[in-house]
């Protein structure tokens, strides 16, 4: 496994607060169909897709779908039988105030960066990325500071759970309790979309990604026993898909490293984004990345 060479600045800037953030408490912790595709997932209420149930298993031909109670069971992920887990949040106050229908696209909070897997530093980085604590004209505030407080906390969590399954699995290096060299960086990636994405059925070119919507119509995705018949029609509406629900915490299994011809046969979940382009919608979607060279660092 190739290991990360940080930047210099961030570097110090880990040493400095890294003390700090490691005596806090720590908290439980998507364009073709052989692309990685870098945007995901948002729930629309009207769609006629079937928004998929509640903490269940769906069974296909040896592969298995979960929704969890526990953001810690999201590491099921790891087991080969397993090629999506889903852990619904429910509601929050963050993703109330993200609905409102009035916040231009523009101004809806966005970030993209690498990020050290260290509890509490995640969502002092983040929070200052979404929320000013003065007014500025050319950049308001459109969640108060106690919901920008909230959303960076829950990304934070995020990112320590998938930096852990990722290490666990053997796809990514790391010892957060080690020299700050050895520190575990991920991509973490808060996108607004306002175009059909990731339109195409199609499996992404990762072990597994993170995926949750926080705004707008949801990620679509069909069960492992159409994937075949669903990439031979990748243009096409499938009557099998369902969608995500707003808030939903996804981690979809991935075709991998493919350099085999044929886009059939592999693991991982066929997925695209929904078609919202002319809509007026504005999707926010989340977005976290075992960092790979070449496309999220030189």
């Amino acid at each position: 496994m190739k290991h990360l060479v940080y930047n210099s600045s961030i570097r110090q800037y880990i040493i400095h607060l890294r003390p700090l953030s490691l005596t806090m408490a720590t908290e439980s912790t998507e364009a073709s169909a052989t692309s990685a595709c870098a945007s995901d997932c948002s729930c629309d209420e009207s769609s006629s897709l079937t928004v998929t149930s509640r903490r269940k298993k769906i069974k296909g031909t040896g592969n298995e779908i979960l929704f969890v109670d526990r953001l810690s069971q999201l590491a099921e992920i790891s087991n080969d039988n397993v090629q999506l887990v889903v852990w619904p949040t429910g509601d929050s106050n963050f993703l109330r105030a993200l609905a409102n229908p009035s916040i231009p696209a523009e101004n809806l909070p966005t970030f993209e960066g690498m990020v050290p897997a260290l509890p509490k530093l995640v969502a002092e980085i983040i929070k200052k990325h979404i929320y000013l604590p003065y007014a500025l004209r050319s950049r308001p505030n459109v969640l108060n500071e106690e919901e920008a407080t909230e959303l960076s906390e829950h990304i934070d969590k995020l990112v320590q759970q998938f930096a852990d399954v990722a290490i666990q699995s053997g796809f990514m290096d790391g010892n957060v309790d080690g020299d700050v060299d050895e520190i575990p960086f991920v991509h973490v990636k808060l996108q607004v979309m306002t175009t059909d994405g990731c339109r195409f059925w199609h499996q992404d070119s990762v072990p597994f990604r993170l995926v949750s919507t926080l705004r707008g119509p949801c990620t679509e995705w069909v069960p492992p026993e159409f994937s075949t018949t669903t990439l031979k029609r990748k243009n096409h509406d499938s009557k099998h898909a369902q969608s995500m629900k707003l808030g939903d915490v996804a981690l979809f299994k991935g075709r991998g490293d493919v350099e085999a011809k044929s886009i059939f046969g592999h693991p991982g979940i066929v997925h695209r984004s929904p078609r919202i382009e002319g809509s007026g919608d504005a999707r926010i979607v989340l977005v976290i990345d075992i960092p790979q060279q070449g496309w999220h660092f030189d």
